[in-house]
C-alpha cells in the first residue's frame, strides 16, 4: 500500500485490489468501464487514477462516498456510486475538492475490468417495415 500525506490530504492506495477489498457488502457486478487512459485530478500533483479505480472517502470515521471511476472527459469525471449504481457526471474541480475535505481517501487500484472492443456491422436488410397499402 502506498500513501501520500501532506496538510489536507490522507491517501492510502490499495494495489492489485479487487471486489472483495473493498468496504462494502452486497455490492452487485460493476459496470465495465471506458478506458481512456490515465489523470489526476484537477489542481493536484497526485495520484494518478485510471477507469476501474474505486475511490472511497471517510470522514468522522464514516464512509462519505464510495464511487466507481468510470470515465473521463475533458472537464469532468464519469462516476458510479456504488450505493446507487447510477452513472453521475461530476465537474473536475468538485471531483478533485472532496480529496481535501475528507479525513482520508482510499483508491482501490483497477478493481473493474475494460469495456471489450466492438466489432458491430449493421445489417439493413434485417429492417421490417410494413407492406405498401393501397389507397382508399
Amino acid at each position: 500500500m502506498q500513501r501520500i500525506q501532506d496538510g489536507r490530504r490522507d491517501i492510502m492506495i490499495h494495489d492489485d485490489a479487487s471486489l472483495e477489498d473493498l468496504p462494502v457488502n452486497g455490492l452487485p457486478e460493476l459496470p465495465p468501464v471506458a478506458d481512456p487512459g490515465s489523470f489526476i485530478p484537477v489542481n493536484m500533483d497526485e495520484p494518478r487514477l485510471y477507469p476501474g479505480d474505486v475511490i472511497v472517502g471517510v470522514t468522522d470515521g464514516r464512509i462519505t462516498f464510495a464511487e466507481l471511476i468510470f470515465d473521463k472527459t475533458d472537464d469532468a469525471v464519469v462516476v458510479v456510486p456504488l450505493d446507487t449504481g447510477t452513472h453521475t457526471i461530476m465537474k473536475g474541480e468538485h471531483f478533485s475538492r472532496r480529496f481535501f475535505r475528507a479525513d482520508e481517501v482510499h483508491i482501490y487500484d483497477d478493481v473493474d475490468t475494460k469495456t471489450p472492443q466492438w466489432d458491430v456491422e449493421f445489417d439493413e436488410s434485417e429492417l421490417v417495415r410494413p407492406e405498401p397499402s393501397r389507397a382508399r
